[in-house]
């Protein structure tokens, strides 16, 4: 095996240690003998400070061939060299540290324990079919707002949906930085400058009276195939109280989906006709609510609470779970969607996801007049968002107020409101009208108000 040659190292370099730059070079002592000395500079690792070190650095490298002493170096490291860095400005040198795709593999880790089940699959999913391939390879010290608008750009030329996109860019990759400004591998802000095209989520979309009654029946009476039994090798086809009341509570509690699955019977009081969202579940795993507000207490009617009493089973445990699929296991939304649609195929419904029996509750609630308050703590819904998603539902109150204007001046009311503000519709009108006569474009299943989107 050849051995490598040994190089002669001369003159004077620049290097860090511990954040600081400092000069490094070989000098002749006193005894005649030469030694590797460093010298530090008191600055901090900065591209521009590396810059002005440079004529320094041959400075002293051609001291050096000269045969000055390490006594004469010093004198001309006396001298002042200008400080160009400015406070909060510090950039680690370009192409240093670890690009972001390495960096991504070691941030994935300490979300495992951190994120839930299904965010961590959208982490993962958005990284290895977007991220990776536009900026992977760039170092995180060398990343600009430019490369981040360039990712913006091209995903949204490719036609993705500006929801989407957002949740690629300020959702995953923004926790991703955020981390990375945190271990200080980025010091600039990489998303300045960034704009997004208007975006509209899509509009409630609830059933009709009419349906929800349809749906819960279908339920009721459609039977199941389960595992055959012991020395059976058919499937027993049965019904499943368990999936009706499962729906019937979805339909009549506001309930997400996710937290509907994660109710456990120690969770449900029907004596007093109430049950507590402590937690839900996704993608076979338990997790905290979606908000802190989704933490509440759900009033029940009086028959989803003989529903549910009909269903507990003689000998339960706290911790067992309400809802159970054919295999005794928790319901799973995504996986009970498949009996979902099979049940709107078959009663010729117009397919609509699981998350608008929560849809029907809203806006069936507001078209009765429901007080607001009451509605945001049963759906664990903020104010904002029930105004902002069902707006059009909210019951009117202009005719009640613009009444308090007639003793002042009684020419207002002349005429019949009704004939010249054909739209000043009651608030029960309103309602019945958007629910039976429906026209709204089918919405995509899930949440209308995804978690986190809107703070970006």
């Amino acid at each position: 095996m050849s051995k490598r040659r040994r190089q002669s190292y001369s003159g004077c370099s620049v290097n860090v240690k511990s954040g600081q730059l400092r000069l490094r070079f070989r000098a002749l002592m006193p005894d005649g003998s030469s030694r590797q000395v460093a010298r530090s500079t008191g600055y901090t690792d900065t591209v521009e400070n590396r810059t002005r070190l440079r004529p320094l650095a041959k400075l002293v490298g051609a001291a050096l061939e000269a045969g000055r002493s390490l006594a004469e170096i010093d004198e001309i490291l006396k001298k002042p060299v200008s400080k160009v860095e400015k406070p909060g400005t510090a950039v680690p040198p370009r192409g240093s540290g670890p690009t972001v795709a390495e960096y991504f593999t070691c941030w994935i880790k300490e979300q495992e324990a951190l994120a839930r089940k299904a965010q961590l699959r959208d982490y993962r999913r958005h990284f290895r079919i977007y991220i990776r391939q536009a900026l992977g390879d760039i170092a995180l010290s060398d990343l600009r707002a430019s490369d981040v608008r360039g990712l913006q750009a091209d995903l949204l030329m490719r036609g993705k949906s500006v929801k989407y996109v957002k949740n690629i860019v300020s959702g995953t990759f923004r926790a991703l930085i955020r981390q990375a400004r945190a271990d200080e591998l980025v010091v600039r802000d990489v998303f300045a400058g960034m704009r997004w095209p208007a975006w509209e989520p899509p509009d409630p979309d609830p059933f009709t009276p009419g349906e929800r009654k349809r749906i819960i029946e279908w339920f009721r009476n459609k039977r199941f195939g389960f595992h055959p039994g012991a020395g059976s090798t058919e499937h027993r086809w049965l019904p499943h109280p368990s999936y009706h009341a499962y729906v019937f509570t979805l339909f009549w509690t506001g309930l997400r989906p996710s937290e509907a699955s994660g109710l456990r019977w120690g969770d449900i009081d029907l004596a007093n006709r109430r049950l507590s969202v402590r937690r839900s579940r996704h993608l076979g795993q338990y997790a905290a609510p979606k908000t802190k507000q989704a933490r509440r207490e759900v009033e029940l009617f009086p028959e989803i609470a003989r529903v549910l009493s009909d269903l507990q089973p003689l000998h339960v445990a706290p911790t067992d779970p309400v809802f159970k699929n054919t295999c005794g296991e928790p319901i799973e939304p995504k996986a009970f969607s498949r009996h979902w649609y099979d049940c709107l195929r078959v009663l010729d419904i117009r397919q609509r996801g699981l998350y608008c029996t929560k849809d029907t509750f809203v806006t069936m609630a507001l078209g009765i007049g429901v007080k607001i308050a009451w509605l945001e703590a049963q759906t664990g819904v903020r104010y904002e968002t029930l105004r902002r998603h069902y707006g059009k539902w909210v019951p009117l109150e202009r005719d009640s107020e613009l009444n308090r204007f007639e003793a002042s001046d009684p020419e207002l009311f002349r005429h019949e409101p009704g004939k010249l503000c054909p739209q000043l519709s009651t608030a029960g009108a309103q309602f019945g009208k958007n629910v039976v006569n429906s026209d709204v474009e089918k919405c995509e299943e899930g949440d209308l108000n995804p978690h986190g989107l809107l703070a970006h």
